[in-house]
């Protein structure tokens, strides 16, 4: 019998940080989501630009283009590919992946990566993927 390595992942435990709506960010708990890196790593913020929709995001992206740089914040987090997490929250919430989709439709591409904060996720080992019951 082959020998499987264990698939490593975060569950979302509780509301992780971000720009996004509350009720967007909250969608997250419960998924179990693979991850990229097995130890946290430090990320920087960025803001989520959601165009003109937020006066804030324009107020924020106007700031920045008259050379103002935004403050950031270093937090530990745990990466995983933004592709393969919105395809399970979307089974999970599609009006929250829909929310993604609209307003971030860049972090549907294949490179993409999203970061979770520590401290809303707990670290799995398992033989076999999830099948993401919150």
């Amino acid at each position: 019998m082959a020998h499987l390595t264990p698939w490593r992942g975060i569950r979302i435990g509780s509301t992780p940080q971000g720009e996004a709506p509350i009720a967007i960010r909250q969608a997250w708990i419960g998924l179990t989501l693979p991850l990229l890196e097995t130890a946290p790593s430090e990320a920087e913020t960025m803001i989520v630009e959601i165009g003109f929709r937020n006066p804030a995001g324009l107020l924020s992206l106007l700031k920045q283009r008259l050379g103002f740089k935004p403050p950031t914040t270093i937090w530990q987090a745990y990466t995983v590919q933004a592709v393969s997490a919105l395809r399970l929250l979307e089974a999970h919430s599609p009006d929250a992946a829909r929310w993604w989709q609209r307003n971030t439709p860049w972090l549907f591409e294949p490179a993409q990566i999203l970061a979770f904060d520590a401290d809303c996720c707990e670290l799995v080992f398992m033989d076999r993927l999830p099948a993401n019951e919150p």
